[in-house]
């Protein structure tokens, strides 16, 4: 992989490309323009770690997936735990969250609307503007589950000012195949304008059964946006956005032997692999009113659902021998245990924010605010095991409703010419009301299954949290920026849902976290060269993992009493000629657990002292190095782009434990494609390499099962614009 490294940076050369410069002094870097601080900033003057892709890097890059875009970010990891759709995981510098139980650790937000629920972060970029990825805790600005960090999606908007739209189609490797339309309209003559998107793809996937000879991993997704935007007044503007996207996996597998995995089998023993829907729908109401001297009031309004089912087994024949032996033993024939493993999800999210926004005062610019937030989400988890002439049937559910309210201020005061202070504060108040039930057929009960668990239970918790950021920025010069900072984190407390041992039935304590950080921000070469670096400390206590009772054999959520994180990130995007660019950054997060005595034991037997081990899915290193190219042909308008980037991130265990461990891997991914302003093709390649690597790794106590990562994938879109 250093030798792809080196070809591609060789492919350059550095000191005729800068010499360059004397016959084309007008190159610059386009300023980068944000607005997840909650008003307009140039990121070079943002005192804080912000990654920013735009949708047309994206596109390029053929980059389809949230889960793809926060991997090829420095210092971010997004995956899945188990099965893709049901146990999401996002982390940013080295804090996150695994459990679907439990509050996300990353906040993502959709067009400014929070997905509370981490099944519901899953989904394809579609008619994507830009996406900014913040590091470090955002509890002064989004509030409560905003500890590591935030994602904001942020979509086209309707343009009254044109008509036009494409029609793309796309077709690749493993059956893949996509169609996306894009139409946006002036609604009259008054400044109303609509927009709408749509795509749809299906893939078969690369693995398949040995069982039936059917594909494995084949997926389906269907996605809408509609919005409609326009001025109500001379003063109030008004937007409104629908997003409706459905995602189904028709054959899933919850792993493969590790065995099979290191023999490079693409076949796996499954006869009932298992289907996983996915139904998320985010809907938002924004009014913006701006007074006479361009303060603004906004008022966002905001609806989101998440809706989750799990059918079928998923698991290799052969997966739990040793259990059907133990019951076929007692005279049940064919008994299969575990044979099917349902799951229900249902998360519905209604918030409201009201916000003040000064803009471009003199020294003093700042926002305040108010939210309030209210959730219901409900979980269904279920165990089943056949045998000829009957079942053993287990269930739990729980439902969580939550109601929280907070009152938000942030700003930046300037000193003077160099010096700048900033500073927020936000006050939240919290409450979880939480029923649960558990249950179990007669057979099951009979044969004892259901003795170690919890009967059903109602409780409740309520605290309030007070999360804040203070620092100072100075500018050296005009294009160089240094800033310091404290800021601080909450993640609220909850409730286990699932198979709640007995002497679990209580609450998990909220985790605090505590984050320091020191950074620089940089400009030259007459604007063409731009430098961003970071390093920062992260105090993280009360961390909620899942832990292990000795007396039960249960599972819950605990909480670790210390953890933390320390590391920087640099980044450097150089604009070599009006042809060429480079980009290159990296990521360094050393995540330990410092204090956790009762983690579950390796393949969950037992429990063990895992203080020091490093957190679970989290690479120390992540990196990518990219370089383009972009030319007229002379012809019709065309320009090429041509482009390629490799991407590595070190190796990471997937258990407290520190026993799976995936090693470090790149991946290597390049396209070329015309385009003028009525068509666009694009040819790519994403893992040039065809690396193996796993994404998941689990132990259930009867051997390691992985999953493993998209393997060499090669397509063709094109597009018509009108």
């Amino acid at each position: 992989m250093r030798t792809i490294i080196l070809a591609l940076l060789s492919s350059v050369s550095l000191p005729a490309a800068l010499h360059a410069q004397e016959t084309a002094p007008g190159i610059v870097l386009e300023p980068i323009i944000i607005s997840s601080q909650k008003r307009t900033s140039n990121t070079h003057d943002v005192p804080a770690s912000v990654s920013v892709t735009g949708g047309e890097d994206a596109y390029l890059n053929n980059t389809r997936t949230r889960a793809n875009l926060v991997e090829e970010t420095a210092n971010a990891q997004m995956g899945s735990v188990t099965a893709k759709l049901y146990t999401s995981f996002t982390a940013i510098r080295g804090v996150g969250s695994a459990l679907i139980e439990s509050d996300p650790a990353v906040g993502m937000y959709l067009d400014g609307v929070g997905i509370g629920s981490s099944q519901g972060h899953n989904g394809t970029l579609l008619d994507i503007n830009r996406v900014e990825v913040l590091r470090g805790p955002q509890g002064t600005l989004y509030g409560r589950n905003n500890i590591a960090g935030s994602i904001n999606f942020i979509s086209n908007l309707p343009d009254p000012d044109r008509i036009g739209g494409e029609i793309g189609f796309d077709a690749g490797t493993d059956g893949a195949l996509g169609l996306t339309g894009i139409l946006n309209t002036p609604l009259g003559n008054n400044g109303w304008a609509a927009r709408g998107a749509f795509t749809t793809s299906k893939t078969d996937g690369f693995l398949h059964s040995t069982v039936d000879g059917d594909d494995l991993g084949g997926a389906k997704d269907i996605h809408g946006r509609f919005s409609i935007g326009g001025n109500v007044s001379d003063n109030l503007e008004f937007l409104g956005i629908v997003d409706v996207e459905h995602q189904k996996l028709d054959r899933e597998m919850f792993g493969m032997p590790e065995k099979s995995f290191l023999e490079g089998r693409n076949g796996i023993a499954i006869d009932d692999a298992a289907v996983i829907n996915s139904d998320v729908a985010t809907t938002s109401a924004k009014f913006t009113y701006t007074l006479e001297n361009g303060d603004k009031i906004i008022s966002q309004t905001g609806f989101q659902s998440t809706r989750t089912d799990v059918f079928g087994n998923g698991f290799p024949r052969g997966t739990f021998a040793q259990f059907d032996a133990v019951f076929q033993s007692m005279g049940l024939k064919n008994f299969r245990y575990r044979s099917g493993n349902p799951f229900e999800g249902d998360y519905r999210q209604w918030s409201q924010e009201i916000r003040y926004v000064s803009e471009d005062n003199e020294r003093f610019n700042w926002v305040a605010g108010l939210y309030g937030e209210y959730s219901n989400a409900l979980r269904i988890y279920g165990a089943d095991s056949k045998f000829d002439g009957g079942s053993l049937t287990l269930q739990t559910r729980g439902k969580t409703k939550t109601a929280s309210g907070s009152a938000f201020a942030d700003g930046t005061y300037e000193l003077s010419d160099q010096w700048k202070i900033f500073g927020g504060l936000r006050v939240g108040y919290d409450r979880k009301d939480f029923d649960y039930d558990f249950n179990a057929n007669a057979l099951a009960a009979a044969f004892g299954l259901s003795s170690p668990f919890a009967p059903g239970y109602a409780s409740s918790l309520s605290d309030t949290s007070a999360t804040y950021r203070i620092g100072m920025q100075f500018a050296a010069t005009d294009n160089l920026n240094f800033y310091g900072s404290v800021s601080t984190g909450y993640k609220s407390g909850g409730f286990n849902s699932s198979f709640v041992s007995v002497g679990d039935q209580g609450a998990y304590d909220a985790e605090k976290l505590t984050s320091y950080e020191i950074g620089l921000k940089s400009l030259s070469l007459d604007d063409r060269l731009s430098i961003e670096a970071s390093v920062f400390y992260i105090d993280w206590r009360d961390q909620q993992v899942q832990g292990f009772n000795p007396l039960t054999g249960g599972t819950p959520i605990v909480n670790s009493p210390r953890s933390e994180s320390y590391g920087a990130e640099i980044s450097a995007q150089l604009q070599l000629t009006d042809q060429w660019s480079v980009r290159v950054a990296a990521g360094y997060a050393d995540a330990t657990y410092k204090d956790f005595t009762d983690a579950i034991g390796p393949g969950g037997r037992g429990s063990k002292d895992a203080s020091g081990n490093h957190q679970q899915f989290v690479s120390p290193f992540t990196g990518s190095v990219g370089i383009g190219y972009e030319w007229e042909l002379g012809w019709n308008d065309f320009v090429g782009k041509a482009g390629a980037e490799y991407q590595y991130r070190s190796s990471y265990y997937f258990d407290v434990q520190n026993t799976l461990r995936q090693p470090g891997y790149g991946l290597l991914n390049a396209h070329i494609g015309l385009e003028n302003n009525r068509f666009a093709g694009l040819v790519y390649a994403r893992n040039l390499t065809d690396e193996r690597y796993r994404t998941v790794a689990s132990d259930l106590g009867t051997g390691a099962l992985v999953n493993v990562g998209d393997p060499l994938s090669v397509g063709a879109t094109f597009k018509v614009k009108f």
